[in-house]
């Protein structure tokens, strides 16, 4: 009971976590594009556990192949998800894209069953089905919406789906290899190389003086999604997949709390906590059902 009671608050603390990041990150797209701040927010992420990890990694652990599993998990997470998700908050807001960010329980449960054998709960089906039900209901225009293009939907749908991908290796990973430090230096390192290499690091951080004013709330980011993943590999280290990727999933709400409270200017509609309502349910739903 209490293991599982920890596996849950330290899912929960990922989910605040997560909420915090992406306020963070809407507000410094205010004044820097979404390349520059992701990458910003990686290496911040990437110091903070290359730091750590000099004082708890040890010279064995390097030889264990589940390494080379976090270096694929930082192929492209959280390199180009992060990148993803950036701009889909930059087009959609944190609400509605957390929301349908919200959507990997399902390649979760997917991953479960293809990679785990676990079988598929009645539960787990309602869930699901709640969960694809409240992402449609984004696309409905209520009254006093911002507009946007419900191909924006894509940048949302493919960092969830990039993510949840990264929960079930890093699961494997962490049964191999339980250093949850190593985990994300090696992730985060890796995809600094991509982001930055891809993007062109000398060109897109040496911008405008207003554009670099936006570089201290991605500084702040990445300390947040550094707690984030912290306490989201301590969760997969002591939980399974279909009960810690749901529960990450529930940070929707704490973005819809804490952007009413601190950033009053996005508009959340009828429709937006319709949609809240509906997802968190059915994500836990998906919890129960394993």
């Amino acid at each position: 009971m209490i293991e599982t009671a920890g596996v849950t608050v330290l899912a929960l603390l990922a989910s605040l976590h997560f909420a915090v990041g992406a306020l963070l990150v809407k507000r410094g797209l205010h004044q820097t594009d979404s390349v520059s701040g992701s990458i910003i927010t990686i290496a911040t992420s990437l110091v903070i556990f290359g730091a750590a990890a000099v004082f708890t990694m040890e010279r064995a652990e390097w030889s264990s192949p589940a390494i080379w599993i976090f270096a694929a998990i930082g192929l492209l997470r959280p390199s180009f998800s992060t990148m993803l998700a950036n701009e889909g908050k930059h087009r959609l807001g944190p609400t509605i894209s957390a929301t349908v960010e919200a959507a990997s329980p399902l390649f979760a449960v997917m991953g479960g069953i293809l990679l785990l054998s676990e079988p598929v709960e009645a539960t787990t089906l309602i869930g699901a089905a709640g969960v694809v039900a409240g992402i449609m209901l984004l696309c409905l225009r209520g009254r006093g919406s911002a507009r946007w293009s419900p191909l924006a939907l894509l940048f949302p749908f493919c960092a969830a789906l990039i993510r949840s991908g990264a929960h079930v290796g890093a699961r494997w990973g962490l049964t191999l290899l339980p250093n949850v430090i190593l985990t994300g230096m090696i992730a985060y390192a890796v995809s600094f190389l991509i982001a930055s290499s891809t993007a062109g690091l000398g060109r897109k951080l040496m911008g405008t003086r207003r554009a670099l004013q936006g570089w201290k709330w991605f500084v702040l980011a990445g300390l947040a999604n550094s707690g984030a993943i912290f306490t989201l590999n301590s969760a997969l280290m002591l939980g399974s997949v279909s009960r810690v990727s749901p529960l990450i999933a529930t940070y929707p709400l704490f973005t819809m709390i804490l952007s009413a409270v601190f950033y009053r200017q996005e508009p959340i509609t009828r429709l937006t906590v319709l949609a809240v309502a509906i997802v968190v349910p059915s994500v836990m739903l998906i919890t129960l059902g394993h």
